[in-house]
């Protein structure tokens, strides 16, 4: 059996959307008891993060955030720090009884606002199946990543070239 096709979409200050974000706020390493609690159902048929799984996270440059609703974690991301240029918007989950009311894309833009922020350009990368992650992404301002010579429109355009 294949694996599932997964795309990678970038952002960047000029495609960047903001949006209401006022309800999610960054998780510590010392937050796992909070995390473990509330984060069992966002991604069925995933068991959330143990307290080793946690801390491996967090060692390998995940940070991650949550979307509180009367102090319960509804959705969670995580940046991810994977190279100097780029850092992931990774791990993004929403409780069920909570999607498609805005929260996983506060959590999204959230992340990708701290990354761009910090200078880097932001990636998010997701089953190809999994249309709600894109278009939270999209609605953000994740764009497919442009091949080197390529222009917005597709075509080669001698300003874009080195």
């Amino acid at each position: 059996m294949s694996a599932e096709p997964c795309e990678s979409l970038v952002c960047t200050r000029e495609t960047f959307r903001p949006c209401p974000c006022d309800c999610v706020r960054w998780w510590s390493q010392a937050d796992w008891e909070d995390y473990f609690r509330t984060a069992d159902g966002m991604w069925p048929g995933r068991a959330p993060l143990n307290r080793e799984e946690w801390d491996a996270a967090h060692a390998q440059d995940y940070t991650y955030c949550a979307a509180l609703v009367e102090g319960r974690a509804v959705a969670i991301a995580a940046v991810w720090r994977r190279s100097e240029d780029e850092w992931e918007v990774a791990a993004v989950g929403t409780a069920p009884a909570f999607r498609r009311q805005g929260y996983g894309e506060a959590v999204v833009c959230f992340v990708t606002d701290y990354i761009l922020r910090c200078g880097r350009m932001a990636t998010i990368g997701f089953r190809t199946s999994n249309v709600a992650m894109r278009r939270a992404a999209e609605r953000v301002g994740f764009r497919p990543r442009k091949a080197p010579g390529e222009s917005r429109l597709g075509k080669a355009d001698v300003n874009d070239t080195p």
